[in-house]
């Protein structure tokens, strides 16, 4: 039933995205994206974002028949819905960095190629229904109790919206960055990607530290939420000084040096106890099944 429910949602959500895109006001809009020969990929991203909803729409009884967390479920496809339309931004400000349809190669499909990897994973989950977990009932003296469940989810939800937002965050400012604007590669990929996300980690973990109501888990999540803190001000700081290079260099070179820069960084970190104190590399931990 789930799979079946899913690709009912991708088949109404292709005709609701088609009959959107074909309306009056919309086509005016869409008139820019096919001037650049992008018409295809904002469709992609017009369809993803109309799929979210109905999906969930589509799997909410289902949901309710497997006494699923539906509000839990719905927050994720709040931010799923979310975060593809940051990526649409994103796509739109790089655009220019992938090659043309009608350029040497042909290897313009590489951009819808990109959007594709970067949207499916969301729309996949919520399309399969994998949002709306099944609850697990947690008896003790008193009864029943979903709380800390619930709490969990939430905390989960909270570090992974928050990480992927500051990833958006750090490689837009990275991108528009103008000071000069020549170093702007130093600041956008790895550079923004990397202090961007650290510092979104740093924000979702501190929030998440206030949701749960475990005590070890409160420890854990702040010590957390410092060290990310520590190494995505450390990053940041790491991609401005190498970002006023565009003053000297022109800007092939600037991504030359910026590339492994940010890597470098962690490499010495390593070996320099002072300046390991500063940037540490830690994965991103949420409660266990929380996300299963």
């Amino acid at each position: 039933m789930r799979i079946t429910t899913g690709v009912t949602a991708g088949v109404v959500s292709l005709a609701l995205a088609l009959l959107l895109t074909s309306s009056p006001e919309v086509s005016e809009r869409f008139r820019a994206f096919r001037a650049e020969d992008h018409a295809s990929d904002a469709f992609i991203f017009a369809w993803a974002l109309v799929a979210l909803p109905v999906a969930g729409v589509l799997h909410t009884p289902l949901a309710l028949a497997r006494r699923a967390r539906i509000g839990a479920g719905w927050a994720l496809i709040a931010s799923s819905w979310l975060y593809v339309v940051l990526m649409a931004a994103v796509a739109w400000q790089v655009r220019d960095f992938f090659p043309a349809p009608d350029s040497p190669g042909k290897a313009g499909g590489m951009f819808g190629g990109a959007i594709l990897m970067v949207i499916g994973t969301p729309v996949l989950v919520v399309g399969s229904g994998g949002v709306f977990r099944e609850v697990r009932e947690v008896r003790s003296d008193k009864g029943s109790s979903l709380s800390p469940q619930i709490r969990d989810q939430l905390t989960a939800v909270t570090a992974l919206c928050c990480t992927f937002l500051g990833a958006v965050t750090g490689m837009v400012s990275g991108f528009n960055f103008s000071f000069p604007h020549d170093g702007y590669p130093a600041m956008f990929l790895p550079g923004g990607l990397l202090w961007g996300a650290l510092a979104g980690a740093a924000l979702g973990m501190r929030a998440g530290a206030l949701i749960t109501n475990s005590p070890d888990s409160r420890r854990r999540m702040t010590a957390d939420a410092k060290s990310f803190a520590r190494t995505a001000a450390s990053m940041l700081a790491c991609c401005l000084c190498v970002s006023q290079l565009g003053w000297l260099l022109p800007v092939w070179a600037v991504a030359l040096i910026g590339l492994p820069a940010p890597l470098v960084l962690f490499v010495v970190a390593e070996r320099y106890e002072r300046l390991g104190r500063w940037v540490e590399f830690r994965q991103i931990e949420v409660p266990k099944e929380a996300m299963y």
